[in-house]
């Protein structure tokens, strides 16, 4: 027998003596970039969360969070220039589908398992507007500012198709001396303290505390979704009918139909599927501190983790979840 083998042999033996098993391999070691929304957003803390519990789970990983816009990063994964994502379950199958704002299909994207549900539309309105509804806002022709979240993100793509469905189009409101801009969240409600617009939208879950915030210093509304609309929408885009209940915002008076969607942590269909079990391994390992990165993650269950759907699993989160009920 060989020296090496000899030395490894008589090590098994040794470890068997004693009740302990033999060495495993060396630890495995992640290299994760993560990309998602604007810095100081909800996407930002969870995907800085996700590198964290990876580094937790396998020490000497390298993860990094990159900053970037919903539809981009879509297009980033499926290229394999970047590993995680952050994004909607809807939009992942919009981009399967090459609907707009895809020019082709990304078929490659698979998601390793839920962040978050509920995440709704808030149509958000300073009460001085006097417009209570969309209907009041294309009857008025009121000259609405309006901001919505960044360009081709789902949640543009969500306040843009609710108002055409309400029979109002961004042309529309230039018509009318109003304007449809985007922004983040945080830029977009300062811009309403400072009296600059009128109104911001939004696909957040309930109760926001950005909006709960802005409640303190502002007087607002927000807009009910018409149920042929929301039909309308959800045929669209996969979005579900729901409503904000009226003690959400200490500002509401009575329930809101709005439309909601599934935030989800994606990747490439080519990722090893050992990587893919590695990180949720790493998720599972450490869900105490995972849960309380950020409220949006607050109540989240081991068992809601897989409920992906429209986004199909990748094959590592299978058997994840498999060894894992």
């Amino acid at each position: 027998m060989k020296k090496g083998l000899f030395v490894l042999a008589l090590a098994a033996m040794v470890f068997s003596a004693v009740g302990l098993s033999a060495p495993a391999q060396a630890a495995q070691k992640l290299d994760l970039a993560i990309c998602g929304g604007s810095i100081g957003g909800a996407w930002a803390a969870i995907g800085e969360g996700v590198g964290e519990v990876v580094r937790r789970s396998y020490p000497g990983s390298n993860t990094a969070y990159e900053v970037g816009q919903e539809a981009a990063n879509l297009a980033l994964v499926s290229r394999g220039k970047i590993q995680l994502g952050i994004a909607h379950a809807q939009l992942i199958k919009m981009a399967a589908e090459g609907k707009k704002p895809f020019n082709k299909k990304l078929d490659n994207l698979r998601a390793l398992c839920v962040l978050y549900k509920g995440a709704v539309e808030h149509f958000i309105i300073k009460t001085d507007t006097g417009v209570n509804s969309f209907a009041e806002l294309k009857d008025k022709k009121y000259p609405l500012k309006v901001y919505f979240n960044t360009k081709d993100s789902f949640m543009d793509l969500v306040g843009k198709n609710v108002i055409e469905a309400e029979g109002v189009k961004v042309e529309d409101l230039e018509k009318w001396g109003g304007f449809a801009k985007n922004s983040s969240m945080g830029a977009g409600l300062d811009l309403m303290r400072d009296g600059k617009i009128d109104a911001y939208s939004n696909v957040i879950q309930v109760p926001s505390s950005h909006v709960v915030d802005a409640g303190t210093t502002l007087k607002l509304n927000l807009l009910p979704i018409s149920p042929e609309a929301a039909k309308k929408v959800n045929a669209d885009l996969g979005t579900y009918s729901t409503v904000i209940p009226k003690g959400s915002y200490n500002f509401l008076k009575k329930d809101v139909p709005t439309v909601g969607a599934t935030v989800v942590l994606f990747t490439n269909a080519d990722l090893p599927d050992d990587d893919a079990y590695a990180i949720l391994k790493s998720i599972k390992d450490n869900f105490a501190y995972f849960c309380n990165i950020h409220g949006s993650l607050k109540g989240l269950k081991l068992a809601d983790l897989k409920d992906t759907a429209p986004v199909p699993l990748h094959p590592g989160a299978v058997k994840f979840f498999n060894e894992n009920k």
